[in-house]
């Protein structure tokens, strides 16, 4: 069973998949890193076993298994080097009127904060968009502007931009496993899914 191949895409990838490899040592698992649209277009069409992706994504012919909710925060340049993992919080209203550089419409996660947005009342003012999380980062790093990224995509010992919550404002998104509906799914894949589902809860957990 475990010879058997698995494709597997994720929209961010970590210590679950490092424990994966553990587990199933003798599995043929190639891993696609893609957005949450790619992931589901490729489940769908059979290219892909297992998703891991950002919700919402109303989809009858995936089976869905949620995870966990995953922070998103606020970078701002620096001209500093600022040490990795420092979080900093700052006021709703220093966001009002600063340049943005986000994920396009079609993300998830860009359809997330916007929604955060728009339930205060506020639009951001997005000058650029880019798919690519470490361009997004670099062009920060560059001052061309504010944006908005995932915790675990932060996760680095330095950089040129500082990192913040909003005060009183909690921003989040949320994670799930997906893989196509079928009659008979394969064993393998219910096997990593669960595995998987296991791992990830129980790290965010901690």
């Amino acid at each position: 069973l475990l010879c058997q191949h698995q494709d597997i895409a994720c929209a961010t990838c970590g210590a679950g998949l490092r424990m994966l490899r553990k587990q199933y040592p003798d599995a043929d698992i190639a891993v696609t890193v893609g957005v949450t649209e790619q992931i589901v277009a490729g489940l769908l069409d059979r290219r892909f076993d297992l998703g891991l992706i950002s919700l919402p994504v109303e989809e009858e012919n995936l089976k869905i298994i949620p995870l966990f909710e995953e922070e998103l925060l606020v970078l701002r340049p620096s001209a500093k080097p600022v040490r990795g993992g420092r979080i900093r919080s700052m006021q709703l209203s220093e966001v009002v009127g600063a340049s943005f550089l986000l994920y396009p419409k079609h993300s998830n996660v860009r359809r997330v904060i916007e929604q955060f947005f728009r339930e205060r009342n506020l639009t951001l003012r997005v000058t650029m968009e880019a798919d690519d999380t470490e361009a997004i980062k670099r062009l920060v790093e560059s001052g061309f502007g504010h944006s908005i990224l995932p915790l675990h995509a932060l996760q680095q010992p330095s950089c040129y931009f500082e990192t913040f919550r909003i005060a009183g404002h909690p921003m989040k998104r949320s994670l799930a496993l997906a893989m196509a509906r079928t009659e008979y799914p394969r064993r393998l894949t219910e096997s990593i899914a669960e595995f998987l589902r296991a791992q990830l809860t129980s790290v965010e957990e901690i």
